[in-house]
């Protein structure tokens, strides 16, 4: 349909002004006016629309240079009318007369775009459940308000256009402007002092009022070591002092000795051979092991009850649709493990954890009753997964890569000369549409345009992510509570007034891809040259990070958006666009790139996820009558593989 005549017309606007003509904005707008008439329209019927609008253009203007908009839209009724798409049609022509009499009411065009943010508030209205709550209500008429705004305010057309038009995505376009930060790990302090749990939860309640996505809570066993340690060795020193003068002996021992022995244990593992005053005889002997049995059985108590306390609170906590991604570390010392078979007893117990996800770090030498533990959550279907902290692009310093649940990650860091991701947030991300790209050269070779084409795409999204970096800088200090007050990287150096911006350099901007996989079919019709062509392709976004993060002085990052609102609304408009094409785009959403056939092994998928440097979700389904053997066995291929994170789901397709 995209013939010489559309190509050469000209389109006049209500303005008088001039633009190229420009078909995908003939298809949103039949796509939109379905929208609005069916909760799940058929891409096929706004398809069919399409090109009989087209149709119609090619066989009636052929002869001339230009068309009004106005025009268009009549064409738009009278074939919407003609096919027999009655209510769309109508929907479609009462907001026509709407825009038409906002245009007459309101002399500036901005007040003018503004009024369908009331209509936007009135159609969801009409939409919203029964059981929503009035704080529930209150957050999505916010969320309309705010996204709104900042396209008819704080964005420049040149990024409205093409995300209204589906090349670009600008992921929590709803807090753009309210300076909520949509990702971070926080860098939590140990303090074994006896606050020290008090003032963690609160830091971390008080980080998701302005966190709109997900924190991160790090190696949250290491984290704990030293309280749950101080705990134990102040019991232990307290209880055996009051044993011995209960016994009547107190006075007859050097109980200084003692205390300080104790007090420089590291884990739960206090030896009689290394204190003589208790060889002395069994009676001694006795009262030392019983202290220590009840100690250590108590302080085990303790554990349990402080991590699901935590979880419980973490669990209410659920505000502003922000969760929580608790890492899971590896350390092998008696407290750890105590720490991680709570955890893992506390998720076996719990059915119901919607905004806590659980980062298991798996190394080679992890125990096979680790592993068979970790098997029997995944097959229960708990909300965990696994990453790998000594693959080769994870293992990179003296500090682990943290995950979030999406498989995002931030490590790299070109401010810092180590890579660490605590501290460290994503300070805003901006996916391009990568298959309609290969829509637009399918069966072609034309790899100079296809790479040309790439390259505006690309900048137009690092451009508008460096109006987002500067949106959010300009916030104060004062403006996030006790965010910046030993929580971030580097927030030491922000002083009381001063603006974020330089302690937000060390966050990330990540420049997501969305329809890798269906860029690749379409393009590269070849199935033995599709996997050579996406390494080929993911190398040359790669560099191109490297390129921005260099001219910006800021960290840019490859990623893979996993996010289904975004996959599911830039393929509608694809398929509005361009039909369905079998085995390229049929389906409700973009696929993951982990997903594709020409991807032969997992070792080809490490490599894959090793280009991904702010990370990409893959997900590996199992058949439902999988047992803890093979899952087991599936982890160790994935670390003999250089997976650097997975999610394993059982009975998935």
């Amino acid at each position: 349909m995209w013939n010489e005549v559309l190509d050469n017309i000209v389109v006049v606007k209500r303005s008088g002004q001039r633009v190229d003509f420009n078909a995908s904005k003939i298809a949103i707008a039949i796509k939109n006016a379905f929208d609005a008439e069916y909760d799940n329209p058929d891409e096929k019927q706004v398809y069919s629309v399409f090109e009989e609008v087209l149709k119609y253009i090619n066989s009636n203007y052929k002869d001339r240079k230009t068309i009004n908009v106005e025009d268009i839209q009549d064409i738009i009724e009278n074939c919407l009318k003609s096919l027999g798409y009655v209510k769309v049609y109508e929907t479609f022509k009462n907001y026509r007369q709407r825009r038409a009499a906002s245009r007459k009411l309101f002399s500036e065009k901005q007040q003018h775009k503004f009024v369908k943010v009331v209509e936007k508030i009135e159609n969801e209205s009409e939409n919203i459940s029964s059981c929503t709550t009035p704080q529930g209500l209150l957050t999505r008429f916010g969320k309309i308000i705010s996204s709104e705004y900042a396209k008819v305010y704080v964005l420049d057309n040149k990024y409205v256009k093409p995300l209204e038009e589906g090349t670009l995505y600008i992921h929590n376009l709803d807090f753009f402007s309210l300076g909520y930060i949509p990702n971070i790990h926080l860098k939590l302090e140990v303090k074994p002092d006896d606050e020290f749990l008090d003032e963690l939860i609160g830091d971390i309640i008080n980080a998701s009022n302005v966190v709109s996505s997900e924190i991160g809570i790090n190696n949250l066993d290491g984290l704990l070591e030293q309280y749950f340690l101080n705990y134990f060795k102040n019991n232990f020193i307290n209880t055996l002092e009051k044993y011995l003068k209960a016994a009547g002996i107190y006075e007859l021992i050097n109980y200084r000795k003692v205390q300080d022995y104790i007090s420089r244990l590291t884990d739960l593992n206090a030896s009689l051979n290394e204190l003589e005053v208790f060889n002395a005889n069994d009676y001694l002997r006795n009262i030392f092991t019983s202290v220590l049995n009840d100690i250590t059985a108590e302080t085990k108590r303790f554990i349990n009850a402080t991590i699901c306390r935590l979880f419980a609170i973490l669990k209410q906590n659920y505000s502003n649709d922000c969760s929580f991604t608790i890492s899971i570390g590896y350390k092998d010392s008696q407290i750890c493990s105590f720490i991680r078979k709570e955890i893992i007893n506390y998720l076996t117990d719990n059915h119901c954890l919607t905004n806590i996800h659980v980062v298991f770090k798996i190394v080679p030498e992890a125990s096979k009753d680790t592993l068979l533990r970790i098997a029997g959550m995944i097959i229960n279907h708990k909300n965990i997964s696994l990453s790998f902290p000594k693959c080769s692009f994870n293992n990179l310093s003296n500090y682990d890569v943290e995950y979030f649940s999406n498989g995002r990650r931030i490590y790299e860091n070109i401010n810092d000369s180590e890579a660490r991701s605590n501290g460290r947030m994503v300070v805003a991300s901006t996916s391009i549409n990568l298959a309609r790209l290969g829509l637009r050269y399918l069966k072609s070779d034309q790899s100079i345009k296809f790479y040309e084409e790439l390259d505006q795409l690309l900048d137009l999204a690092k451009n508008e992510l460096v109006l987002a970096f500067e949106t959010l800088g300009n916030k104060n200090k004062e403006n996030y509570v006790t965010l910046f007050n030993g929580n971030v990287l580097g927030d030491e150096r922000l002083e009381s007034g001063q603006k974020i911006r330089k302690i937000l350099k060390t966050g990330v901007l990540n420049i997501g891809v969305i329809g890798l996989k269906e860029c690749i079919l379409a393009y590269q019709q070849s199935e033995a040259e599709q996997y050579k062509f996406l390494l080929e392709l993911l190398t040359y976004l790669n560099n191109k990070m490297k390129q921005f993060s260099e001219e910006t002085k800021l960290n840019f990052a490859l990623y893979e958006s996993n996010s289904e609102q975004a996959r599911r609304s830039l393929i509608g408009i694809d398929k509005s666009i361009y039909g369905i094409h079998k085995g390229i785009i049929e389906a409700n959403q973009y696929d993951l790139i982990s997903n594709a056939k020409f991807i032969p092994n997992y070792k080809e998928l490490g490599k894959v996820q090793s280009l991904f440097t702010g990370g990409c979700l893959t997900t590996i389904s199992v058949p439902n009558k999988t047992n803890n053997k093979k899952i087991v066995e599936l982890i160790t291929e994935l670390i003999d593989s250089n997976v650097g994170y997975a999610q394993v789901r059982v009975g998935e397709k």
